[in-house]
């Protein structure tokens, strides 16, 4: 017999440690203002020059160390490290260019100052000490952004974390909702095996087209996709419930293939017939979905013809695809009562972006 050892799986997507927003260059420019400042200020009052003139010249330095450490690990992260497979090399890069940031900033406010005729301590004007200080603070600046670094590290791992969980819970329940609606769905076949042969393989068709992309979808699909799979699931509805609804969509062709999260529509489609469907059986249903581009985002627009709004509280599907969204940086909105309509507003993923989503999801 032999034991099967559980090897260590990595569940975060790749190179999410190299992940920096904006924020992070606010983060840094502070440390760099803070550091700096104080560590100068305390400096020159050691050596007599007064805290407050360090503290100004400390300022001049950290501004430097800041704005190059943002420029240079933006660069860095996003056209350097991806093409390095080993981790440990990884720190040397970073090690590297942290002092070499280090090194600039001094030498960028020295020279700024002398620029502007400031008056610079004596050791300054020394060779050998100017050359010992340049050194330190690069030396001082790889300790700082390798603290920076764990802090972005843990935190960018710590979100990734929580979205897939969220993944994970929201498509628990999509899956067990789809049980129910599976189960349904045969009955409805068995139902249709005496009737029309054109219509029965034509609820088949879209049955195990809905099937197959519902249970195995990856994380980000193109558009269009999307709505194919929400197309099957209204054809599969209007046969099970014998009723008149019209499906339409109104898509830019530019947008067809652009990526987005998977299964964001079918739960507003869902919600749409399951409490828009009107009563008297006599009136169509018509559903409709929207694509346009608004700037950085896609704008999807779910709308129908149905019973209006009148107390709206959000059920567990809506309230996991509201999450979901949010972690992908979007929103679900009600955008109208009556009629009722959904919007669903996405940030235009990057080609690098989902081509790293898409083999990221496809190889679990």
């Amino acid at each position: 017999m032999l034991e099967v050892e559980a090897r260590n799986l990595e569940f975060v997507e790749p190179f999410v440690d190299l992940k920096i927003k904006i924020t992070d260059g606010m983060l840094l420019l502070v440390i760099g203002l803070l550091y700096g400042g104080v560590l100068v200020g305390l400096f020159y009052s050691l050596l007599g020059e007064g805290f407050s003139r360090g503290l100004l010249h400390g300022f001049l330095l950290g501004m430097y160390i800041g704005l190059l450490s943002y420029i240079v690990i933006y660069f860095n992260n996003q056209n350097v490290l991806p093409k390095i497979k080993q981790v440990l090399l990884w720190w040397v890069v970073w090690g590297i260019l942290s002092f070499v940031v280090g090194l600039f900033g001094f030498l960028l406010a020295f020279k700024t100052l002398l620029l502007f005729k400031v008056k610079v301590p004596v050791f300054l004007t020394q060779k050998e000490k100017f050359l010992i200080a340049s050194l330190s603070t690069g030396i001082l600046t790889y300790l700082t952004g390798l603290m920076v670094y764990q802090f972005v590290r843990m935190r960018n791992r710590k979100e990734a974390i929580e979205r897939i969980t969220l993944e994970a819970n929201y498509k628990l329940t999509l899956r067990m909702l789809n049980a129910h609606f599976l189960s349904n769905s045969l009955h409805t076949l068995l139902e249709l095996m005496d009737m029309n042969k054109e219509v029965l393989e034509c609820y088949v068709k879209h049955l195990v087209n809905y099937q197959r992309r519902a249970l195995t979808s990856p994380k980000i699909i193109p558009l269009k996709e999307e709505i194919s799979m929400v197309n099957s699931y209204v054809f599969i509805e209007k046969i099970r419930k014998g009723r008149d609804i019209v499906f339409t969509t109104d898509v830019d062709e530019n947008l067809e293939n652009e990526p987005i999260p998977a299964l964001i529509l079918q739960p507003i489609i869902e919600n749409a017939i399951q409490h828009g469907l009107p009563e008297d059986k006599s009136k169509h249903f018509e559903i409709s979905i929207s694509a346009k581009r608004n700037g950085q985002y896609i704008i999807l627009c779910v709308l129908n013809n149905g019973n209006p709004i009148s107390n709206f509280q959000p059920g567990i599907g809506l309230s996991l695809l509201a999450k979901k969204l949010e972690s992908q940086g979007g929103k679900l909105i009600l955008k109208s009562k009556n009629p009722p309509c959904f919007m669903v507003k996405l940030p235009i993923l990057s080609i690098k972006g989902y081509k790293i989503a898409y083999e990221s999801s496809n190889s679990r």
